[in-house]
């Protein structure tokens, strides 16, 4: 199914190499301000970006397959 949601996006060296969808902008930043602690953000950048995505449910838990630009 296809939804707009917000998404927390992982790039490394200009590159998309992960994302996680969250239930609020507020949930997305929380999450942003707690990697960038534990990640050298140097070479990593997190952003958070509301996306049109197509998103698989499994075992209760929404998960993106496909962020639609």
């Amino acid at each position: 199914m296809i939804e707009i949601v917000f998404a927390l996006i992982l790039e490394l060296n200009g590159k998309m190499i992960e994302h996680v969808p969250k239930e609020s902008l507020k949930e997305c930043l929380r999450s942003k301000r707690v990697a960038k602690q534990e990640v050298n953000p140097q070479r990593v950048v997190f952003k958070c970006k509301k996306v049109e995505a197509e998103i698989e449910v499994y075992q209760g838990r929404k998960r993106i397959i496909k962020i639609i630009e």
